[in-house]
């Protein structure tokens, strides 16, 4: 099984890395000196690639929630920690790495980085390719591969690891054996001793502050631990379908998902495709709202009090 190497880039890459984040206008992420290209949106990140050649071939994930140095050092242990067990308990990744700058208003900035895939392999890309019997395959591959996270937490109790399994966190070629990758890494989510290690706060600061009591008191808790039940992960990855127009695929992947847990996991409950489309119907409308209220506080900060806001907010999103 292929191991994923750490990347290091090299003091020319980091410092264009640097002089990008100073020029970073964040409402026009991609009118920035150096030319980039943005290819993914993150609740807490922006994925973007460079054109210039010492940062060819990789993908730059832009983590900018840290308010001390202290914090982004914290984070970026958690994150190498993380992919220390994945490669453990058998689950691949693509190269991987973390390398911090500074941004124009002094706070400490990751860029995660991650050896660029090619694109039509990302796996909510993939089912618009395949047919129904191959996307059932793809299917029972993630199934087993996440059954390992499953395994690594029966048998450390207290210090589990958490795993989110939408398809855009997976990528895998029919044509080439153990080819599946684990891409999010980004949220390495891990207990010790029953505590979460990963600060909840950091998810507060991408929210408007106007919800943030809300969300803190009712969705907090929940968004965080339902990636360390295989239930849910299951269900967030087949109510993604909606999400891909794939809906045709529902009813196939609950027969694959429902049989393999009947023999594997048969203490789980069965899922329904009426969990599914509550499930759907439930998180699409809260993220709506989330991104509307995070936009409304974007425009009342920048162009009302004239002050930076360090986030970069994706387009509209059809969910």
């Amino acid at each position: 099984m292929t191991k994923a190497n750490k990347i290091r880039i090299t003091t020319n890459a980091l410092n264009i890395l640097s002089d990008f984040e100073l020029n970073l206008d964040t409402a026009n992420p991609e009118t920035n000196k150096h030319a980039v290209k943005i290819i993914g949106y993150g609740e807490m990140s922006t994925v973007f690639i460079f054109k210039e050649k010492p940062l060819a071939g990789i993908a730059f994930k832009r983590m900018a929630l840290f308010e001390t140095e202290a914090e982004a050092t914290y984070y970026e242990k958690l994150y190498l920690e993380y992919h220390e067990i994945l490669s453990k308990i058998g689950i691949v990744t693509p190269d991987y790495g973390c390398h911090k700058v500074t941004s124009r208003q002094g706070k400490p900035v990751l860029y995660l980085s991650q050896k660029l895939l090619a694109p039509e392999s990302i796996c909510h890309k993939l089912i618009h390719t395949i047919n129904i019997k191959e996307a059932n395959t793809l299917l029972l591959k993630v199934l087993e591969t996440m059954a390992k996270v499953v395994k690594y937490n029966a048998k450390n109790p207290g210090n589990e690891i958490g795993l989110d399994g939408q398809l855009s966190n997976w990528s895998f070629s029919l044509n080439k054996k153990d080819s599946l990758r684990y891409l999010d890494t980004s949220t390495p989510l891990m207990k010790k001793n029953g505590a979460e290690q990963l600060d909840a706060n950091l998810f507060l600061r991408i929210c408007p502050s106007m919800l943030v009591w809300v969300i803190k008191l009712f969705f907090l808790k929940d968004v965080v631990t339902r990636y360390y039940n295989f239930r849910l992960i299951i269900i967030d990855l087949i109510a993604n379908l909606f999400k891909e127009k794939k809906q045709e695929l529902i009813a196939p992947f609950l027969i694959i998902a429902n049989t393999y847990l009947q023999k594997n996991y048969p203490q789980i409950k069965s899922i329904t495709e009426k969990e599914i489309i509550a499930y759907y119907k439930e998180d699409a409308l809260i993220w709506r709202i989330f991104l509307l209220f995070r936009k409304i506080e974007r425009f009342f900060r920048t162009k009302i009090l004239r002050r930076p806001y360090n986030l970069i907010l994706p387009g509209k999103i059809n969910r």
